[in-house]
């Protein structure tokens, strides 16, 4: 007993420090996030996807800005092929954009070509067609990408008025490529029937970007507008 008064004075001590915390405390509660919904075309209940800043950005300014960047500035390919092939620096300085001294020059091209065959069919992430430029002899000049799997940042260059200063860090620069050839792949690429283009004349508008130019794999071409020949 006489060993519980000796330890009373503290317990009664540490008592009251609980009691003051609890008393002088604020606990905040944090309830968990709401999911934004929305009423979808069949009037069913969805969740609205919360995006990130580059696919926000894609969203927004697509339409509006990246595609009339991309006509405005394309050349026809039948005239740029041959000055490329020349002089890559001297073209590209002239005609295309460049984040810097060792980025590949970005090019926004547009044009008639024939689609001599489509490499590697089977293979979703290589697909490409395989294109002869005006005036057309039979041999292969470029490549089209129409493969589930898009690597270059050949359409967020080529319009020339993006830059990592205007983005947050270089995931988020780095990011608007993938929100870009995403959209390339629901827009344009996923609606095409890519069989049937064999041995056809196909109109085109995308962007290029190149390091060098010495083989058809060099000359690698994101559509942003891809079918066949108006007319036919």
């Amino acid at each position: 007993m006489s060993k519980l008064k000796d330890h009373l004075p503290a317990l009664v001590a540490a008592v009251v420090i609980v009691v003051l915390i609890a008393c002088t405390c604020r606990v905040t509660y944090i309830p968990d996030p709401v999911q934004e919904t929305t009423i979808d075309e069949t009037g069913a209940v969805v969740v609205v996807e919360e995006l990130s800043v580059a696919e926000q950005y894609c969203q927004d300014n697509w339409d509006s800005l990246m595609m009339p960047t991309i006509q405005e500035r394309a050349q026809d390919i039948a005239t740029m092929l041959p000055m490329i092939r020349e002089d890559l620096a001297a073209a590209g300085d002239q005609y295309a954009s460049r984040e810097n001294e060792t980025s590949p020059y970005s090019f926004c091209l547009s044009g008639t070509v024939q689609v001599l065959e489509i490499e590697e069919p089977d293979r979703a992430t290589r697909t490409r067609l395989v294109i002869d430029v005006q005036p057309y002899d039979g041999e292969p000049d470029a490549k089209i990408q129409v493969s589930s799997v898009i690597r270059t940042n050949a359409l967020r260059d080529a319009v020339g008025f993006l830059k990592l200063d205007d983005f947050a860090n270089q995931v988020e620069f780095a990011d608007l490529t993938t929100a870009f050839n995403a959209r390339v792949q629901e827009t344009v690429i996923a609606g095409l029937d890519i069989a049937s283009l064999e041995g056809q004349e196909v109109d085109f508008l995308g962007c290029v970007a190149i390091n060098e130019y010495t083989e058809p794999d060099d000359f690698l071409i994101v559509p942003v507008e891809l079918g066949p020949k108006a007319g036919e």
